[in-house]
């Protein structure tokens, strides 16, 4: 594992009134970050070579049906879209994201669901206030229907990762692979809504 640098502390805002456990609370979410961006890197490399590898095998097998990495993507579940516009009066339902789900997205000590900006459906899901806070590094809290139809209060963020920027889910994150058995290679899907002008999300296995 590579050491931090002062280089890895340039969006670091220190506050007057940290005290050294701040400090020390700092030093750990930059180590994280950054070891998220590594494995995030690592895995982005290893699927690029599993693409080039298939892409040959397309070619040399042109009579063949393609190999497709995902099944089609489905309109949201009946009962989830009840649940969430009868029970919880929520409206605008929108796809952000369907990903097979990676071994850093299931970590515990990674504790978070990485969603990178090149693969979001859409990012009309956002306001322009929300984009505000979020690009001020402020986390915005919102509920999370699980795919048990548990609700869930979770950190929604933004990662600026050097060559690669992404949202994040965090808090409670672990709990809500554990409560619904979610392990690497699962495709998941991450829907946004609103309840009033507030933003709410529910996460769908496929």
């Amino acid at each position: 594992m590579e050491l931090l640098t002062s280089e890895d502390f340039k969006n670091t805002r220190i506050q007057p009134e940290w005290t050294a456990m701040d400090y020390l609370l700092e030093v750990v979410r930059v180590d994280q970050e950054k070891m998220q961006e590594q494995t995030f890197m690592n895995e982005k490399k290893n699927n690029g070579r599993l693409k080039r590898k298939r892409r040959i095998q397309e070619e040399n097998n042109k009579n063949k049906r393609p190999i497709t990495s995902y099944p089609p993507k489905p309109l949201m579940p009946e009962g989830l879209k009840q649940h969430i516009v009868e029970n919880m009066g929520g409206s605008n339902c929108v796809l952000v994201i369907q990903k097979q789900l990676f071994f850093s997205d299931v970590n515990p000590q990674a504790s978070g669901l990485l969603i990178p900006f090149s693969q979001v459906e859409s990012r009309e899901f956002l306001n322009e206030s929300e984009v505000e806070r979020l690009k001020n590094k402020e986390a915005i809290k919102a509920c999370l229907v699980e795919p048990s139809m548990e609700e869930t209060e979770i950190n929604f963020k933004w990662w600026d990762m050097r060559k690669n920027s992404m949202y994040v889910i965090t808090t409670s994150w672990n709990s809500i692979v554990k409560n619904n058995r979610l392990k690497a290679k699962d495709v998941v899907q991450l829907w946004s809504f609103r309840v009033g002008s507030t933003l709410c999300f529910a996460l769908q296995k496929l």
